[in-house]
């Protein structure tokens, strides 16, 4: 299963309530999966992305050459004022971006202020305490995850990996109305797809980090833990899970 088509990102299309012909900011919006979910159930809507990446722009922008109607992708900085008219936004999607802002709320006000009157707020974020792993040693392996938790990357203002269980409260500390709650669980037995790609920014996130002097393990500890992880998914040991945090307000 390709990032695209993993089920967040039908889930966040699905809980946008974007009317048929509607107007949809993705917020950090990345390589496009998200948008790629919205196109797919609404080919009249407008499409509008910010990312500061350029790169991942460009492959959000060849993601959606067959769009029916307007796509808009804009380099931008998240931490500023958004470069968006006010009330554009028939709904406003963020996922799996706040975690890397100093303040949060004020991402989540800019949104707000996108929407509107009758506009929907879509947060989603993985809540990266969540993580379960079987496989390495208990006491590695929760020292890794603990890490990995707290990792700072040299691009992020900040690293919040509890973020997930705060959407709600963002929500509603803007002004909205929480409409709704959902948590969304992938687990799996096999290290192929999602936790391949996961546990794998895990190890290079981390080693980078242990190479940095800003982690507290070692770069010997996240090369075993991997290795137990490998060892686990080759004799039937294996198991993974992360959970999503959705909170949808109006």
């Amino acid at each position: 299963m390709s990032e695209a088509d993993e089920p967040i990102h039908a889930l966040l299309a699905d809980l946008s309530q974007l009317p048929a012909d509607g107007t949809l900011v993705d917020l950090g919006c990345g390589a496009g999966p998200t948008l790629t979910a919205v196109s797919r159930r609404h080919p009249r809507a407008r499409l509008v992305g910010l990312d500061r990446s350029a790169a991942a722009l460009s492959t959000a922008r060849t993601r959606l050459t067959r769009h029916g109607r307007g796509v808009q992708l804009v380099q931008a900085d998240l931490r500023r004022s958004l470069p968006l008219a006010g009330g554009c936004a028939d709904a406003v999607v963020s996922y799996n971006v706040l975690e890397c802002l100093t303040d949060p709320a004020e991402l989540v006000r800019e949104a707000v202020r996108l929407l509107k009157a009758e506009g929907t707020l879509v947060l989603a974020h993985v809540d990266f305490d969540s993580i379960m792993v079987a496989g390495p040693p208990a006491d590695l392996d929760r020292r890794v995850c603990h890490a990995f938790t707290d990792d700072r990357q040299p691009w992020m203002d900040h690293a919040n990996g509890r973020i997930g269980r705060a959407l709600p409260g963002l929500v509603g500390a803007a002004g909205l109305t929480l409409q709704r709650t959902e948590t969304l669980t992938t687990a799996s037995t096999v290290l192929t797809g999602h936790p391949e790609r996961r546990l794998a920014d895990m190890r290079r996130a981390l080693l980078g980090s242990a190479a940095r002097g800003t982690t507290t393990v070692t770069a010997a500890e996240v090369t075993d833990w991997h290795a137990g992880v490998q060892a686990a998914a080759r004799d039937g040991r294996f198991f993974f899970s992360e959970t999503v945090v959705v909170a949808v307000g109006r």
